[in-house]
């Protein structure tokens, strides 16, 4: 249960530092967006892991995974959210990246012989399906991008099956290795690498430069990120992979709430909003039936 109220607070920190990231998604681009976030990830996580993990004990083998883990999620998939905003709309790229839940089980089920209750499918049918209804409903206003087309799909799909893969990686490098403090540093220090190899073979092609203006804009939403990934691994490593997963997908009930809290852009909630998130809840609730 200690699991469980980890992946919610994790999506809930999530949920806000997306609010944050919106406001100011088109005064930059993806690939600064996601090097801001990491380098301040990078800033906080790696003091606590080295206060707070015995590096005598390392395991190699865990180790590699976790960078392995980092490569998929957060840096293939970080970029590919942010760059599915762009060419698939927001609501689109949302929708997708809330199916990755299904494909995290099912492998969970095939790789880690984990095993859920008739309940628990329930209850991640009843989450995803609220999730990508919500979703629609929170950014049917937005702005959609002018060149979208089916390719435009690919991003968001390949990167919701990083995320997936990587859930998977990390929950067996816990297995082995238990200290998610030492894992997610380790896993953005990888995608740091990533975005700073990006950015040195894009740089030429971009009007921009990467300034302090971007910290400035997305400093606050990567400290949320980063408490979410850190709870989300503490989470990983109390309970099952199929579990916590569809869990963190609540990010977006969190979002319509501090949606409407922060900035006002729902002025009255919609039975249907209501319905929807009533249907996340419930699955939620079956979904922590063990």
């Amino acid at each position: 249960m200690f699991g469980i109220v980890l992946a919610l607070l994790s999506a809930m920190s999530f949920g806000l530092s997306q609010i944050l990231v919106r406001k100011n998604l088109d005064k930059s681009n993806f690939v600064y967006i996601s090097l801001t976030v990491t380098i301040m990830g990078n800033i906080i996580l790696w003091p606590l892991a080295l206060a707070f993990t015995n590096l005598n004990t390392v395991n190699l083998e865990a180790l590699m995974l976790f960078v392995i883990a980092g490569l998929l999620a957060p840096a293939i998939a970080r970029l590919f959210y942010f760059k599915g905003m762009e060419t698939a709309g927001i609501s689109t790229n949302a929708s997708i990246f809330a199916t990755y839940p299904i494909y995290t089980s099912i492998t969970a089920i095939l790789l880690l012989s984990e095993t859920l209750s008739t309940e628990n499918w329930i209850g991640l049918g009843c989450i995803i399906v609220g999730v990508i209804l919500i979703g629609k409903t929170i950014n049917n206003n937005e702005a959609r991008p002018t060149h979208s087309s089916k390719k435009g799909l690919i991003i968001p799909i390949l990167g919701s099956l990083a995320i997936a893969f990587s859930q998977i990686v990390r929950k067996e490098s816990l297995n082995i290795y238990n200290q998610p403090l030492l894992g997610v540093a380790v896993g953005y220090t990888t995608a740091l690498i990533v975005y700073l190899i990006v950015l040195k073979f894009s740089s030429h092609k971009r009007a921009t430069k990467f300034s302090r203006q971007d910290i400035k804009m997305f400093w606050k939403p990567g400290i949320g990120i980063a408490t979410g990934w850190l709870l989300s691994f503490i989470a990983l490593s109390q309970e099952m992979v199929s579990i916590v997963a569809p869990i963190l997908q609540t990010e977006l009930l969190f979002i319509l709430l501090f949606t409407y809290i922060f900035l006002r852009k729902i002025e009255k909630i919609s039975f249907k909003l209501v319905a929807n998130a009533i249907l996340i809840i419930t699955g939620v609730i079956l979904i922590s039936i063990n």
